[in-house]
């Protein structure tokens, strides 16, 4: 199969289907073996539950204050796939994605790559041909099955861990870190942000069983005058968590450490919709919050700063535990709680039953357009909240806010 232009190699992943899981690794293990490119790069891997795109952001921004070439790769994208996939920050141009995906069709004709890991396979195709210096892929989901898992990672970075896609990686803390815990190499080098104990315990256990060395945040020297760029005051634990990462992979390369190169890299990291405020017509908080350990430093950060939403536009996945998340939103504000659609989404919680859930105060929208419809001119500051792919439906509409 061959794609002519980006239009055509759209299409062909809108019918691979998004949310389309197959828990093993076998297709991209024949890729990799057939690629041939493992050794390329040096790969930094993200895994955990909450803070991985900060945490890849930072030292994707770290990277650069070296002045390395910095390949990145992220999910979910808010508009376009592109957003995936970059070199250095910017995003590759539409031709070149049709060149990387018929690189790997070459590569591995017959593999069946799902959506996930044809994206995964384009990223280490372009950082080979693009000649990165470091590789920061942040995991999908999971650890054990997740299409990043198949490249040998020089460190591997554990935000984080809590309960989130439970019907898929499981319905505890341990079922889930045991999951994530596979990511870990034998003989390898990996590093975790403060965990709860379910969580430490399995971490500590597969490291021992692996002979991987795993090294614990609260035990490394902190990189002092750290001013993430990023709002939120659980942001200073993720660029900590960054911080101290670079520093091992600093000891695993012949890249010398610089602290003050560190906090560069800190304080001009940049990602959207954590924590985002944005003027225009009105004020608006975008947060991809999207469960409970989210909430609750999306909470802080607000009680910190003395924010209160006049309303709340709100969107989740139908598989969401909702008892907990419908406590918070209507702590968070005292006035209405609009449960949007998300349009072409599947997986989306239904916009009417999502309200009749939330209860008397939330009103359906079908679609953001309409939730912002719905707004009055009372309501001067609006959180966007409870899902990425709501996050991605406001940037659609509002495609500048997406960068800097």
């Amino acid at each position: 199969m061959k794609f002519k232009n980006f239009v055509e190699f759209s299409g062909y992943l809108d019918n691979l289907g998004l949310f389309h899981m197959d828990l093993s690794l076998g297709r991209m293990e024949e890729f990799v073996r057939n690629w041939g490119g493992k050794s390329s790069f040096p790969v930094i891997h993200i895994v955990g539950t909450n803070g991985k795109g900060s945490t890849t952001s930072y030292l994707t921004s770290i990277g650069f204050e070296y002045g390395l070439k910095v390949g990145t790769f992220t999910s979910p994208h808010f508009v376009t796939p592109r957003e995936r996939i970059t070199i250095n920050g910017f995003m590759l141009s539409e031709e070149e994605w049709c060149e990387l995906a018929n690189q790997v069709m070459d590569i591995a004709p017959d593999a069946g790559l799902t959506y996930f890991e044809l994206l995964t396979c384009m990223a280490l195709v372009a950082f080979k041909n693009n000649g990165v210096d470091l590789a920061v892929m942040e995991a999908g989901l999971g650890g054990r099955y997740d299409a990043t898992n198949t490249v040998d990672p020089d460190l591997t970075v554990f935000t984080p861990i809590g309960l989130d896609h439970e019907k898929v990686l499981g319905s505890t803390i341990d079922l889930i870190a045991a999951d994530k815990a596979d990511a870990m190499r034998e003989n390898g080098t990996a590093i975790t942000a403060v965990q709860v104990s379910e969580a430490k315990a399995v971490l500590e256990s597969r490291a021992k069983e692996l002979g991987c060395e795993l090294y614990h945040i609260k035990d490394q020297e902190i990189v002092a005058g750290l001013n993430p760029s990023l709002a939120g005051e659980h942001q200073k634990q993720n660029a900590g968590l960054a911080a101290c990462a670079w520093r091992l992979f600093c000891g695993k390369s012949d890249v010398e450490f610089d602290a003050e190169k560190v906090r560069s890299g800190v304080e001009k990291a940049f990602i959207a919709g954590r924590l985002q405020i944005i003027t225009s017509d009105r004020t608006y908080i975008l947060d991809g919050a999207h469960n409970s350990h989210a909430f609750a430093a999306l909470e802080a950060e607000l009680a910190r700063t003395g924010i209160k939403p006049d309303a709340i536009i709100f969107a989740c996945m139908k598989d969401k535990d909702l008892a907990p998340v419908k406590e918070t939103l209507f702590r968070l504000t005292d006035g209405l709680i609009i449960a949007s659609g998300i349009e072409g989404n599947e997986r989306a919680y239904p916009y009417k039953d999502l309200a009749a859930v939330l209860g008397e105060r939330a009103k359906p929208a079908k679609t953001i357009d309409d939730a912002i419809s719905m707004l009055n001119s009372g309501e001067k500051t609006v959180l966007i909240c409870g899902s990425l792919y709501l996050l991605a439906a406001f940037y659609t509409r509002y495609p500048e806010f997406l960068e800097k």
